[in-house]
C-alpha cells in the first residue's frame, strides 16, 4: 500500500517536541510493508516495517524491528518499533504517523 511517513520522535529517541510538531515533518512516501522475518541475532522471528520508496534516489525511513500497529483510523495509522543504526547499530525507539494514499 502506497503510504507517507513522519517520525514522531527524534533521532535520540525523545519524542517531537510540540512547538515544532506544529511545523511540518519531514514526510516519506513509499510502500509500506509489514512482515515477520526470522533474524539469527536475535534468535526468534520479528515483525519489521518498511517503507520502500518509489523513487530510487529518495532516501527511505530506516526500518522499524519489533514493529506494533498502535492505532488505526481514517486511512492513518501510528506504527511503533525500534530502528537500527547500520554503522553504529544503535536501537532507538521510534514511532510513525502513516497516511495512507493514493497513487
Amino acid at each position: 500500500m502506497y503510504a507517507a511517513a513522519t517520525r514522531l520522535f527524534e533521532d535520540q529517541g525523545r519524542p517531537v517536541p510540540r512547538h515544532r510538531a506544529i511545523t511540518l515533518q519531514p514526510t516519506h512516501a513509499g510502500n509500506l510493508t509489514l512482515t515477520e522475518e526470522y533474524i539469527k541475532e536475535w534468535r526468534r522471528t520479528v515483525r519489521i516495517a518498511k517503507l520502500h520508496p518509489v523513487n530510487t534516489q529518495e532516501q527511505g525511513l530506516p526500518s522499524l524491528y519489533d514493529a506494533v500497529v498502535l492505532w488505526i483510523g481514517s486511512g492513518e495509522m501510528t506504527i511503533a518499533g525500534v530502528e537500527i543504526d547500520e554503522l553504529t547499530h544503535k536501537r532507538t525507539a521510534q514511532s510513525w504517523r502513516v497516511v495512507i494514499q493514493a497513487k
